[in-house]
This record gives C-alpha cells, structure tokens and sequence, in this order.
C-alpha cells in the first residue's frame, strides 16, 4: 500500500512539473523570426521570436539535448526578451555562461550552439524584413 502512495505521489509531482514547465515555455504561434540547429555534438536547438517595433516582445525554445544544452537555449532565451534587436545581436556565448554559471568544458559548445541558434533566428527576422526594411538594427 505504500509503495502505491509513493507511486501517486511521484505521478502527482512529475505531472506538476510538466504542466509548470509547458505554460512557462508555450510554443510562439506564427514567430517574426525562428531558427533549429543541429550542432556537431548532435543536440538540435530551437528558438522561436514574436517581435513587436524592433523589441522581442516573447521566445519559445526547444532541445533534445542535455541539461546543460536546455539551460543555455533556455538562457539565450530569456535574455532575448525584452531586449531591441540590435541588444539581442550583441548576445553570445560568453553572455549566457555568465546567466548560466560555470560550465563543464565538455559542455561549452552547448553555450556556443545557444548563440548561434539565437542569431540564426534574428537573421530569420532580419531576411523576413527585407534588407532595408530595419532601422533599428
């Protein structure tokens, strides 16, 4: 019987999680800018960006990656928001290992593909606008 109420338990606390984490991450419907990366390590990184007046106004990002890999997309991410585009071009590798915090060094590429993926999504927004289309870049 015990082990059965732990079970429940375990059930109820995964299924919160899940939940928390789905609402806090909702996928941006129709984004102005998007980019999925492959990196050389195999981990696939995704960034999606609704941009308002030259400012991103929401992200959404996704890995198949470890947790090292889901905490720099997820970094590049938040430290996206908010930001007007020409701040978020200046966002790289060394910017989210400081939001993140020491990484092992058989993880700094995770860093580096954040940024990349980050970028690639800003071009994606850049291209869409059309080459003299963004004043504020």
């Amino acid at each position: 019987m015990n082990i059965l109420i732990a079970i429940l338990i375990l059930f109820c606390l995964i299924a919160a999680w899940f939940t928390l984490y789905y609402i806090g991450n909702q996928q941006v419907e129709n984004p102005d800018g998007t980019a999925r990366i492959t990196g050389n390590c195999g981990d696939t990184m995704e960034i999606a960006l609704r941009i308002r007046d030259g400012r991103v106004i929401t992200t959404s990002f996704w890995t198949d990656g470890c947790s090292v890999s889901k905490s720099c997309v997820e970094t590049a991410a938040l430290l996206a928001r908010g930001k007007a585009i020409k701040e978020v071009r200046t966002i790289n590798m060394m910017t989210i290992m400081d939001e993140v915090g020491q990484l092992p060094d058989t993880h700094l590429h995770c860093a580096q593909l954040a940024e990349t993926t980050l970028q690639r999504a800003v071009q994606d927004y850049l291209a869409r606008l059309g080459p003299t289309s963004c004043t504020h870049c």
